[in-house]
């Protein structure tokens, strides 16, 4: 008889058997972890070295404008800057919800006129097809605070940028200025009627406002040659009736009017709206 084999003998056998063939794979899943490192590790490289080398191709390439954009990043601050005056005793702070504003008011000798841009920020008022209602109103302000610091009056705007300012922060903003003469809230007008247009002035029924209100919408009105659409009483006009001085809201015209919004939107004509505007308030406020 041969040699009995047991059971016992061949589990070990088998075991040791299950034993190399699990060292084998953990051998080739080694092998094959330490090729794919190579292989993503060479990648990344090559890809590396590409964008270096794009990089300095296109270096070579385009010329270096950096003098340039400096310089043009230089005027355009310049611009921006000379809207307003920055002489910094005569600025006023105030928080508004998009960010803080310095309002200055330009030092003269007859008097503070407060001018109030109408709208601003996300309140932008009447949209015509070329321009928001807050620009036209704000060109016009700017314009018209030149003009009447030419004649010698002390101004302050309520704002000089595209800032949101609710009604009872300008009325607050205009009581703050000692001695203020008079505002002006400068507006564009609008209509269901695209055929409706002319200059019309705003205010509450007040013996100074109502002649500071007629002096303006003739001059206006003879300066550009729009149709005088007279004075209007209101008794709900709270930039007008909660504020310290005599105050107006000047519409200056229709922009829901294609012709006349484009006379609107161009300075030439602007500039007559401010010059007559400015020659109002020079009768309105005699010479001391």
């Amino acid at each position: 008889m041969g040699k009995r084999t047991y059971k016992s003998d061949e589990f070990e056998r088998y075991s040791e058997r299950e034993r190399r063939k699990q060292e084998w794979i953990r051998k080739k899943n080694k092998e094959r972890l330490r090729n794919l490192t190579i292989i993503f590790g060479g990648g990344f490289v090559l890809i590396a070295v590409v964008a270096l080398i794009i990089g300095l191709i296109v270096s070579a390439l385009i010329p270096d404008d950096t003098a340039e954009i400096e310089d043009n990043l230089s005027k355009t601050t310049s611009d921006q800057i000379s809207l307003v005056d920055n002489t910094s005793d005569n600025t006023l702070d105030f928080g508004s919800d998009e960010k803080t504003v310095k309002s200055p008011v330009f030092v003269s000798n007859r008097g503070v006129i407060v001018i109030d841009p109408g709208h601003g920020g996300y309140d932008s008022g009447i949209l015509s097809s070329k321009k928001y209602e807050k620009q036209v109103d704000l060109e016009i302000a700017m314009l018209l605070s030149e003009d009447l610091k030419d004649k010698g009056f002390d101004v302050f705007l309520t704002r000089t940028d595209d800032n949101f300012l609710g009604v009872n922060d300008r009325v607050d903003l205009a009581n703050e200025q000692e001695e203020a003469l008079a505002l002006i809230s400068i507006h564009q007008n609008f209509s269901d009627k695209d055929s409706d247009e002319g200059v019309e002035v705003h205010t509450v029924q007040n013996e100074k406002n109502e002649q500071l209100a007629q002096l303006i919408v003739d001059e206006v009105a003879e300066n550009t040659g729009a149709i005088n659409g007279g004075v209007k009483l209101s008794d709900n006009l709270v930039i007008c009736s909660k504020v310290d001085m005599p105050a107006v809201v000047v519409e200056c015209g229709y922009l829901t009017n294609k012709r006349e919004a484009q006379n609107l939107w161009e300075e030439s004509y602007q500039k007559k709206i401010a010059s007559a505007i400015a020659s109002a308030v020079d009768t309105f406020v005699p010479v001391k």
